[in-house]
């Protein structure tokens, strides 16, 4: 097989991590339809999928040991495209929420896989490149499902489900395109404990998380409670922040091998500065600057954890790493509103602007708390 091909299939996994995205532009709609159902119940269907990928995406990480990996990509598109794609049929509210339940579960396979294929198919620079891009690829899945999800539910709140049926496309090409990987099993009577030190790194993308969704959950706030926009213009900064990670994806590799031991210290402080200028923004133009900054922040930072963790732990607990860092980012960002509701109670903070001064301190926080880490292994390996 050329290596090209291999990288296709590969990062072709990836552009079905961000699926959930697909009813973001008709939850009004949806809303509409069922005018019985409360709002915030309504909400869970972009919230649920994201809350199962917490407690699936480490059973795909155990499920490894057992079964080959393109079965699993198998039950993963079953569990996407059904769970996806149903709710076009579906006038019952609850059921559609099952089915949203069950994306989740595929999405729960899906997320951890993509980095993981990486880290069994490349080494090295090209490992780092590798997973640059597939944040890249993970980022234009984002921006081609919202895409379809707009123009489907254009003729229906319903028609936006059938963009879900990209997921099988992307499943046959994947499936016919990517070798088995040899499976890395932990030896009969042996037993393998995660390293301590990468703990460390999923703490990081816990709170990582929880900064970036302080962005995503209070821009409309911000924005459109101080009359400097509408909601094309909040569309607008979050595809900007969209677009540059993928923009980040791309560079992610050179900036790793660049910054070294730097890499996560300098981009705690590289979103400390875009939520810095989002904070002091009161005009469009600079809170546009804002939003792609941190999302180039986020571009790299999240490939170049998933490097430190494929070379910190034994191969076969890779994939189980990796789920965990993906568990404990699903997991910020699901808790995000209540921890920043204790902040802001504690320190009479309010939603909005106020949310970006306390991003700005957490952030830099971070950024000192990954410096210390980064030496403290770094003198224990030595």
């Amino acid at each position: 097989m050329s290596r090209r091909t291999l990288k296709f299939g590969v990062l072709a996994v990836s552009a079905m991590g961000m699926g959930a995205m697909v009813t973001n532009p008709v939850l009004a709609d949806i809303m509409k339809a069922f005018p019985d159902v409360d709002p915030t119940t309504i909400m869970l269907i972009s919230g649920l999928p994201s809350l199962f990928v917490v407690f699936f995406a480490p059973v795909y990480g155990k499920l490894t040991q057992y079964l080959p990996k393109k079965t699993l990509l198998a039950i993963a598109t079953l569990c996407f495209a059904v769970g996806g794609i149903m709710p076009a049929f579906l006038s019952n509210f609850t059921i559609i929420l099952a089915m949203r339940c069950l994306l989740g579960v595929g999405l729960g396979f899906l997320l951890p896989m993509a980095a993981d294929l990486i880290s069994d198919f490349f080494d090295g620079h090209e490992r780092e490149t590798m997973m640059g891009f597939q944040s890249a690829f993970t980022s234009i899945g984002g921006i081609m499902y919202q895409l379809a999800g707009g123009f489907l539910g254009s003729y229906g709140w319903n028609y936006a489900f059938y963009a879900y049926i990209i997921g099988i496309i992307i499943f046959f090409a994947v499936h016919l395109t990517l070798p088995e990987p040899q499976r890395k099993v932990i030896p009969q009577g042996e037993k393998m404990k995660m390293p301590s030190r990468v703990y460390s790194s999923f703490f990081s993308l816990f709170v990582f998380q929880i900064i970036l969704f302080i962005l995503m959950n209070n821009a409309a706030v911000m924005l459109d409670g101080e009359k400097m926009g509408d909601a094309a213009s909040i569309g607008v900064a979050l595809t900007l922040m969209t677009v540059g990670g993928l923009i980040g994806g791309f560079f992610a590799g050179k900036v790793m091998r660049i910054l070294k031991e730097y890499t996560f210290p300098i981009l705690y402080l590289i979103c400390g500065v875009g939520f810095g200028i989002g904070y002091t923004s009161y005009t469009l133009l600079q809170f546009f600057v804002a939003t792609t900054i941190i999302g180039l922040s986020m571009g790299v930072f999240v490939p170049s954890c998933w490097v430190k963790l494929s070379v910190s732990v034994p191969p076969p607990l890779v994939a189980l790493a990796i789920s965990i860092g993906v568990s404990a980012m699903n997991i910020g960002g699901f808790f995000q509103p209540y921890i920043y509701a204790g902040i802001s109670k504690l320190f009479g903070l309010q939603i909005g602007r106020d949310s970006f001064l306390v991003a700005v301190v957490a952030s830099i926080l971070m950024a000192v708390f990954v410096f210390i880490d980064s030496k403290t292994s770094r003198k224990a390996s030595a």
